[in-house]
């Protein structure tokens, strides 16, 4: 990878999920700072907020109340200072209407999550050590 990921921010209201991603991300590269947020509106606050740390990479659930993960993704990609950030969609749900569209509006990948702590594992291990495409290069 040329830009070594230092911070990532998971975007979930459940809070099981959340800790089962942060026991993942850390078995995946535990140099890497995890932040989370437990809906989309929490994201945008915390994206915006004036001392906020602008995270590497998003991992972003579809499905939450409040603000979505679509719409959220959107309300990203409008901000100058938030656009580049590369959002991954993180969900349960494999519908495709729902991958297209984010990818669509500017996801670079759409992962289902998995079933298992360990293939978790296995796949931020994936993400984190492969290139992440940018705006003009195809979604993972």
């Amino acid at each position: 990878m040329t830009n070594k990921i230092k911070t990532i921010l998971l975007v979930d209201d459940d809070y099981d999920d959340q800790l089962l991603f942060k026991d993942a991300l850390a078995e995946a590269d535990d140099t890497i700072l995890y932040l989370s947020a437990n809906n989309g509106i929490d994201a945008l606050e915390k994206l915006h907020s004036e001392n906020s740390l602008i995270p590497d990479l998003v991992f972003m659930d579809v499905n939450m109340p409040k603000m979505n993960g679509i719409d959220c993704l959107k309300e990203i990609k409008k901000s100058e200072k938030l656009k580049p950030i590369p959002i991954m969609m993180y969900s349960t749900s494999s519908f495709s209407e729902y991958q297209k569209e984010c990818f669509e509006n500017g996801a670079i990948g759409y992962i289902v999550k998995p079933d298992d702590y360990w293939q978790l594992c296995n796949k931020l291990k994936d993400i984190l050590s492969s290139e992440l495409p940018n705006q003009t290069t195809q979604p993972l």
